[in-house]
């Protein structure tokens, strides 16, 4: 009996920190009913009765909106080869391929300068 009673009161503790937690760093906007110091003082004295108040009365549900999240490859239509956007699309390849065309033509330009041998 006495392992029951030493379980239940560190669950009632556990809660009650967790409950003094949220409020603490709740954002304001957040907050019903009461201000802050207020809600974590009703649960510090009521310990399990404060925190069950907190989480049903003082917590108000978040503001619904677009949630930044993760986004996997399977996820991006670009990976997937799905609808491009309209005008040209160059792949990484395309970009590879000018970009050595480029050095190649710089690299004869100034060869073609340069008549004499560097010997």
């Amino acid at each position: 009996m006495v392992r029951l009673w030493l379980i239940v009161a560190v669950a009632a503790v556990a809660f009650t920190v967790y409950a003094v937690i949220d409020c603490a760093t709740m954002p304001p906007q957040r907050i019903r009913s009461l201000r802050r110091g207020w809600w974590v003082l009703l649960v510090l004295v009521l310990p399990v009765l404060g925190g069950v108040l907190w989480f049903l009365l003082g917590r108000a549900p978040a503001a619904p909106g677009p949630t930044p999240r993760y986004r996997g490859p399977e996820d991006d239509p670009d990976f997937l080869g799905g609808p491009r956007a309209a005008g040209p699309h160059r792949t990484g390849t395309d970009q590879d391929d000018a970009t050595l065309r480029d050095l190649e033509d710089q690299f004869r330009d100034e060869r073609d300068d340069d008549s004499r041998p560097d010997r």
